[in-house]
């Protein structure tokens, strides 16, 4: 490096540059934490319900974390995308890649939809050694209440990848921790309202639609501010 020619010395450390960094890995590292925590909280309400309950819905959540993993992916793929057409100042490719970006997690929902509501048992096999009917059909109402509704959470993670990258981690932090509060405090709910472990799974979807619907306001709004502002 020392061999490159430059106008300038190259500082050796930028406290600008880590400016920025933080400003952007403090959201994601919250996000990470609130949802280990959600998900332990959750998890003591679906143990009230007994084992045949727990090992219904330990089968059907890797399954679901399976599709969701790639959801992320993509996000974060686009993030990148987003940053880098930010800096070129080519906001019409942001649009661009957030449709793109769309068809790419909604190409994988349809088949994922299909073999978790039609095929599911199968599926739910390949992570139950020994299944009872009550594990199963746990199992089963999980991945058929929440496969509809991956078309909604895969839209949000999509627009949550667009405003990471344009570092709108303010409105970002609101949609994701709604939806994290929001399921947590639903699982509460609904399942003490129905006495049923499906009160629970029925968390998932309300929480996403909602903050679906945030992510995708709150990305239209950055964006057009951007490019106002430019």
């Amino acid at each position: 490096m020392k061999k490159i020619p430059v106008q300038e010395k190259a500082p050796l450390f930028d406290w600008s540059l880590l400016k920025k960094i933080v400003v952007v890995a403090i959201p994601s590292i919250l996000q990470q934490s609130f949802i280990s925590i959600g998900n332990i909280m959750i998890q003591s309400v679906i143990n009230g319900f007994g084992a045949p309950v727990m090992a219904g819905y330990s089968a059907a959540v890797k399954l679901n974390n399976l599709i969701i993993t790639s959801f992320t992916t993509i996000g974060n793929g686009i993030s990148n995308f987003a940053a880098q057409n930010l800096g070129a100042r080519q906001f019409s490719r942001i649009k661009e890649g957030f449709r793109a970006g769309l068809k790419m997690v909604w190409c994988l929902c349809i088949p994922f939809c299909i073999l978790y509501i039609f095929f599911g048992r199968y599926v739910l096999l390949l992570f139950m050694e020994q299944s009872s009917s009550a594990a199963m059909a746990t199992g089963q109402h999980f991945l058929w209440i929440l496969s509809p509704f991956y078309f909604v959470v895969s839209a949000k993670l999509t627009a949550d990848g667009i405003l990471r990258g344009i570092s709108a981690m303010r409105q970002f932090m609101a949609a994701t921790f709604t939806d994290l509060i929001l399921r947590v405090v639903l699982a509460f709910t609904l399942s003490g309202w129905t006495q049923s472990p499906i009160g629970i799974w029925c968390a998932w979807p309300i929480g996403w639609t909602i903050a679906m619907a945030l992510s995708v306001s709150f990305y239209r709004r950055s964006l057009t501010g951007i490019q106002t502002s430019a």
